[in-house]
Parts: C-alpha cells; structure tokens; sequence
C-alpha cells in the first residue's frame, strides 16, 4: 500500500489525530451555526432578513483578514497559532452563548463575526502542520480528504441542526468540539 492510499494516511497517527480533530470540529461548527440560524429564525420570526445577516457576519470576516493569514501561517509557531485559534474560538463561544441568553443581538452578530474571523487563520496553520506530519507524496491525497470533510458539512449541515436542542444547548456542543 503506497502513498496513494486513504488507508496508507491513517496509519500515520499523527495526521489520523489531525483528521480526527478536524472532523470534530468541523462538526461543532455546523451544529452551532446551524442552532443559531434556526435560533434567529424561531426568536425573530417577524425579520426573517437577520438569518441572513448572520450568514454575512460569518462570510465578512473572510474579506478582512485574508491578506494576514498566510504571513501569520508562515511566520509563527502553525502548532500555537492553532492551538490559540482553538482557544480564542472555545472563549467566544462561551460570549455567544451568553449573548444569546440574554437575546443580544447585536453581541451576538458581533460573536459570530470575531468567531469567524479567529476561525480563518486555523485553516492555514493545519495545513503548515499536515505537511510537517506528511510526506509530499502525501499532500494531494491529504488536501483531497481535508476538501471532502469540508464538502460533507456543507451539503448536510440541516438534518443535525433539525434535532436541534437550542442554541445554548447546540453552542455548547460547539465548545465541547
């Protein structure tokens, strides 16, 4: 089994913990964003315009920060620049929940907005990381199953969210991954 096995990659059991990670992750934020909109559109029935709204407070951040991400993805420690996005991430969970008790509005644009500005400079780091864990043979199937998790969420994000147990409840799932 050469480098150009799925298989051949998880043996590998650091990058099977990035994977793993990865994954969890990936599947917190869906859960929470997914909470949140049906949050907005249960709490807010009458403006239904404030899903969408939450939608750009998410997608904005990518506009403004990224020009620094790959300088910051090049020139510090990958490993503590994920390890702090992380971190900065679980802390602003814990705000939106907070704001989302209290039905802050404007604080809660505001969490998700920082949340996913944190959240743009995780990307570039694991894959500084996942080429420090890899061989270069390696980096395409890699880059391919990092691509296909990310798709996964994209195209299923409502059949958890529809379970979903509230906001709070969701968030902390969220903080929890």
């Amino acid at each position: 089994m050469g480098p150009n096995n799925v298989f051949h990659l998880f043996r590998n059991a650091n990058y099977l913990k990035l994977f793993l990670a990865e994954f969890t992750s990936q599947l917190g934020n869906v859960i929470g964003i997914m909470a949140i909109t049906f949050y907005l559109l249960d709490k807010f029935s009458q403006q239904p315009y404030y899903t969408t709204m939450k939608d750009m407070m998410h997608a904005a951040p990518a506009l403004v920060v990224f020009l620094f991400i790959g300088v910051f993805a090049d020139r510090f420690d990958r490993q503590k620049i994920a390890v702090h996005c992380d971190l900065i991430r679980a802390f602003l969970t814990v705000c939106l929940m907070i704001c989302i008790w209290y039905d802050s509005l404007a604080f809660i644009f505001l969490a998700i907005f920082l949340r996913s500005a944190v959240g743009k400079f995780f990307p570039p780091a694991q894959s500084a990381i996942i080429q420090g864990v890899l061989s270069k043979e390696e980096y395409p199937l890699a880059a391919g199953l990092n691509s296909m998790l990310v798709s996964v969420f994209l195209l299923n994000p409502a059949a958890r969210g529809r379970r979903s147990k509230g906001p709070v409840h969701e968030s902390l799932t969220n903080l929890l991954t």
